[in-house]
């Protein structure tokens, strides 16, 4: 079986890494899998040297980089009017079996019409933290209707199709995103010389890029809060975004110059993962957040804000697995990460747990799930 993935870039996120995993899953079903990257980001590809062997890759376009509006919306312009020819192209010339859109690139697309299977991997509410309008479920009920399967990430994204678009709920089928345990301990032990005294400190953790969709600030504040209750621990922030000039400028009012650290992006973050005493997340909305799976696959405990969809989803619904906190409920954040600090048995509690969380996401769960998808399809 010949199989198309499409992607839109690898620059740094939980997407790219769990796009990894399933690749690798594909390879080990026998599959013959090519990959076609929308942009080439060049030296921030950060995963182009994990992409399977056995994968053949290529970009459609080079990035722009520069501070040059105009170019930058040329470019914008001519991916956009050129992508679906080119995919169009690819299809015909290599006959494939089955396409996964594995970021809603061809939804974008109005006219877009393929003949062979395609699978639409959804990363993101429908809402995206914002209201889902008549004109957005009409526009989805169009486009959804193109796709051969919908692989919804949680059980709430999953409702959200069939409830609100109104998509038959055979069409619809929930695939927990895979973490490849094994691979995140192997690489938790490979620590550069560079980090080594970052590792050595006691320090919360965040990796995620700092945009709006993840209010890094919150995390500033709330450290803060943290500080002035006596807590001694570092926050390190592993990432980079439009957000960093705004947390470079609440860390020197709140005279935190020496307590939080940008790391910016990392290729490797799994040895600050396990070495964290906490792993704390604000984001507003998410999909199934990779980073608090690999948090817990390596029994760091986890304190999330309890956005729409993904935190519920890995730590339970009563914080079976991690603490969840009410979404922007600053306050209540900081009471929880003290009353973990300061309990040793629930916080091991957690880390036991985490661990065990963890491989209810594992490679070989999803791989089952794939063939089954995979080999029905035409059935």
């Amino acid at each position: 079986m010949k199989i198309l993935v499409l992607h839109g870039h690898l620059s740094m996120g939980g997407e790219e890494r769990v796009l990894l995993s399933v690749l690798r899953n594909l390879v080990e079903l026998n599959y013959d899998v090519d990959l076609l990257i929308t942009w080439n980001h060049k030296e921030n590809n950060l995963f182009e040297n994990e992409i399977p062997k056995k994968v053949n890759y290529e970009f459609l376009f080079d990035s722009y980089n520069g501070k040059n509006k105009l170019i930058k919306e040329i470019y914008r312009i001519r991916a956009k009017t050129t992508y679906l020819k080119k995919i169009e192209k690819k299809i015909k010339n290599e006959k494939y079996d089955i396409i996964i859109d594995y970021s809603s690139n061809l939804l974008k697309y109005d006219n877009f019409d393929i003949k062979i299977p395609v699978f639409a991997w959804i990363h993101f509410s429908l809402t995206f933290g914002e209201k889902l309008t008549l004109e957005k479920i009409k526009k989805y009920k169009k486009q959804y209707k193109k796709y051969s399967k919908i692989f919804a990430i949680t059980r709430v994204m999953k409702e959200e199709f069939i409830n609100k678009v109104g998509v038959d709920e055979k069409k619809v089928e929930l695939v927990y995103n895979p973490i490849d345990l094994r691979l995140i301990e192997k690489k938790a032990e490979n620590v550069e010389k560079k980090y080594e005294n970052y590792l050595k400190q006691d320090y919360f953790l965040q990796v995620s890029r700092l945009t709006q969709q993840k209010q890094p600030e919150h995390l500033v504040d709330i450290y803060y809060k943290l500080k002035q209750a006596g807590i001694k621990e570092k926050l390190y922030f592993i990432g980079d975004g439009e957000k960093k000039e705004i947390i470079k400028q609440k860390i020197k009012e709140y005279n935190l110059e020496n307590d939080i650290i940008l790391l910016g992006q990392i290729e490797n973050p799994y040895p600050f993962f396990k070495n964290a005493k906490l792993f704390v997340h604000t984001a507003k909305y998410e999909g199934l957040p990779t980073v608090l799976l690999e948090s817990l696959a390596l029994g760091t405990p986890v304190v999330s804000y309890d956005c729409p969809t993904g935190p519920r989803d890995i730590l339970g619904k009563n914080s079976e697995y991690g603490e969840l906190i009410s979404l922007n409920d600053k306050d209540m954040f900081v009471e929880k990460v003290l009353e973990l600090m300061n309990s040793k048995e629930k916080y091991e509690k957690y880390k036991k747990l985490s661990l065990i969380r963890a491989d209810d996401f594992s490679m070989e769960n999803n791989k089952v799930k794939l063939k089954e998808l995979m080999e029905n399809i035409k059935k």
